[in-house]
Parts: structure tokens; C-alpha cells; sequence
């Protein structure tokens, strides 16, 4: 297990004022979005009764730079993180590994594909003020393959990294196609220095073997004050020879959603469903699935199997960077459902064989889940 030490003296005074400040500009800026005047350009497809669109107050975002600057690493328990075998994935005909986060690396045959590419320290526009990452990489970037696709599930700032991105846009032997929802090519253009593909919620794109579709995830968009839902958010399902990985994004609970997902991709035969970022839930219930709902969301989409993602790597939510796999494990233990996989940071899945051994992580004990 890998540990960054964090300690708070009397000399970091002038650099917690400094992260206070900032904190309660950034946090003024997105609740000021969330009152934004401008009629938003998308809405969700499925809307949540009560769902009123305010999201974080501030004291919430003030709260977040406190635990940051004051959590002790060497007491903080995390999930492992093993060197991600890139010959191992080669060998299989259809595999995903977990970066962190909600970054997966794909292999589809001859196909590279990663999924909200996540590799820079902090998930801020402003580093080193916001949320740090907790896991460390599980590979040098440098040591990556040549990513043919990257799909962007939408534009929040731990999910569209800049940094990250521009790297990509400059690796040997050419850029990736960047795939997002709409709205966004016009960002990519300015920022990037590459036009990205926009698609709507069921549109799709096929090379050989290879199906990409873009479907509904039940979330929002916005990187600053006027540009709230803006952009399309989503998630995409990835087709290869008939098997079919579906990756969530970031998402809140629907149940017609995940169905008509199942109804009209097909079967999916590995779920990469987030399980963190989900307290308080008075309103990330709106935009994230906590542990029971993403175990309900396996059920609903008929997934052969599921990875669990968006959790530990950068602390968003109030719960504990563990919490997320211990509620999971509770879940699971309570409904005797099976097949949800937590696996280490690097660790592999197999979509097109199931005989692959996997990769765990240490999730700690069972803890209570809220609701159960």
C-alpha cells in the first residue's frame, strides 16, 4: 500500500488561508452556476423527483480543504495498487484495467481505449488547490500504449483532465479519436488542439469489430459559472466481437435508465459502475450511485459481471476514501448477490473471458450501509 504523508504546522497558516480562500472563491463560482440565469442546453433524460438542481453549498467545499490539508496518510487506509500488467491485458482478446478513478484502460482486439483519462495530481483547474490524489498511478504514463480512442464521459474537472489530455493529443504516432458528448468539440479545439467527435445519448460509431455507442447517465455538466449543463454527459458502451463493456461514468440511480441501457445495447457482459462520492446524500443523490444503488444498477443492466470505479483515488464525497468498497462488501454480503468485483489499482478484468484471474484489493471489513 502506497502512503503520501500530510502534516499541518504552524507554518502551513499562510497556506491553509491561502486553500480557504480559494476554496470559498471556487466553491461561490459553482453554487453561483447552479443559479445560473441561462436556461441550461440539456437536461436528464429520466428526471428525479425532488431534484431541485442546487448542489454543494459552500461549507461543504470548505469542509473538503480541511480534511485535505489535515488527514494523517500513514493512518488513511487505501486500496492497493499493483503494476498494471499491459502484456497480460495484450494477451486477452477483450480486457479493462483500473487506473483510478473513473480512468479505465480498455484492450478490444487491436484497439487501445481509455475511458476519462485521469492522470495529473490534483483534479482541480487551479493545482495544487482541490482534491489530491490519494493512489498513486499504477503505470508511467510514458509506458502507455498508443491510445487509438479516448471517451469522455463528460467535462467535471476530475473526469476532462487538460493536462492529461494534452499528452495524449501529443503521444508517438499520433493523437487518439476523442469521443464526447455535444457540446464539447468546440472546448477541445481551443484547449487541446484537436477536434473531438460529439455524439447524442444512443448514437454510434463502428470500425471493424469495434462498436462505440454514447447513452444516457443521470448527472450534470459545467467547469465554471456560465457553462452549467452545457455539454452532454453520458456513458458509453463498448462492443467487441459481441461482448460489451459498459462504462457509467458518472451517474445518480434510474432504473429505466439502466433497463433501457440493457433493452437497447445488449447484454453487457462487464458493468463499470462508480461507487463513491456519495455523501452527503441529500444531494449527491442527484449525481452519484452510492454502494447499494450500484449494486441495484448490476442488477437492472443484467451484467454478467461489474467493476467497481470512482472511488479512493481523489476523496470528493464526506465518506472515507475505504468507505466505499467496506459498504459495498456489506451489500453484497447482505443480498448474497455476487459478481461485483473490487479490484486493486492496476488490477484487470476480463470482459471476453471470465477464467482470468483477478487482482483484489484488501476492501477492510464489512461496515453498516445506510438504508439497510
Amino acid at each position: 500500500m502506497h502512503h503520501r504523508v500530510v502534516r499541518t504546522t504552524s507554518g502551513q497558516s499562510t497556506r491553509l488561508l491561502l486553500l480557504l480562500t480559494l476554496t470559498l472563491a471556487a466553491c461561490t463560482s459553482l453554487v453561483a452556476s447552479n443559479e445560473s440565469r441561462h436556461e441550461p442546453a440539456f437536461t436528464n433524460a429520466y428526471p428525479a423527483d425532488g431534484d431541485s438542481g442546487l448542489r454543494a453549498p459552500a461549507r461543504y467545499f470548505l469542509r473538503r480543504a480541511w480534511v485535505q490539508l489535515t488527514r494523517d496518510m500513514e493512518a488513511t487506509p487505501l486500496p492497493a495498487t499493483v503494476a498494471l500488467d499491459i502484456g497480460q491485458m495484450g494477451a486477452q482478446p477483450f480486457s479493462v484495467a483500473w487506473i483510478g478513478h473513473a480512468t479505465l484502460l480498455v484492450r478490444a482486439g487491436d484497439v487501445w481505449i481509455m475511458t476519462d483519462p485521469m492522470l495529473s495530481d490534483y483534479a482541480t483547474p487551479i493545482p495544487p488547490f482541490g482534491p489530491k490524489r490519494l493512489t498513486p498511478l499504477p503505470i508511467d504514463p510514458d509506458a502507455l500504449p498508443h491510445i487509438d480512442y479516448v471517451l469522455i464521459s463528460h467535462d467535471h474537472y476530475d473526469h476532462l483532465d487538460l493536462p492529461t489530455l494534452r499528452r495524449l493529443a501529443r503521444q508517438a504516432g499520433g493523437p487518439p479519436r476523442f469521443l464526447a458528448g455535444r457540446g464539447l468539440s468546440r472546448w477541445f479545439q481551443r484547449e487541446v488542439g484537436v477536434v473531438s467527435e460529439d455524439f447524442d445519448w444512443w448514437q454510434s460509431t463502428r470500425a471493424g469489430t469495434l462498436g462505440l455507442t454514447f447513452v444516457p447517465a443521470q448527472h450534470s455538466s459545467g467547469r465554471g459559472i456560465t457553462d452549467k449543463n452545457r455539454a452532454l454527459w453520458g456513458g458509453w458502451v463498448i462492443e467487441h466481437e459481441e461482448r460489451r463493456l459498459y462504462f457509467a461514468g458518472d451517474t445518480a440511480f434510474s432504473a429505466p435508465m439502466f433497463r433501457d441501457i440493457r433493452a437497447r445495447a445488449g447484454p453487457i457482459d462487464v458493468a463499470a459502475l462508480p461507487i463513491g462520492a456519495y455523501r452527503p446524500r441529500d444531494w449527491m443523490r442527484f449525481e452519484h450511485l452510492d454502494p447499494a444503488e450500484a449494486v441495484q444498477a448490476h442488477v437492472e443492466l443484467g451484467a454478467r459481471r461489474s467493476l467497481a470505479m470512482h472511488w479512493a483515488t481523489f476523496q470528493l464525497g464526506d465518506e472515507e476514501p475505504i468507505t466505499p468498497s467496506q459498504d459495498l462488501a456489506a451489500v453484497l454480503q447482505i443480498t448474497g448477490i455476487g459478481r461485483f468485483e473490487v479490484v486493486s489499482v492496476g488490477g484487470t478484468l476480463p470482459v471476453a473471458d471470465s477464467g482470468l484471474e483477478l487482482q483484489l484489493t484488501d476492501a477492510g471489513s464489512p461496515r453498516s450501509v445506510d438504508g439497510l
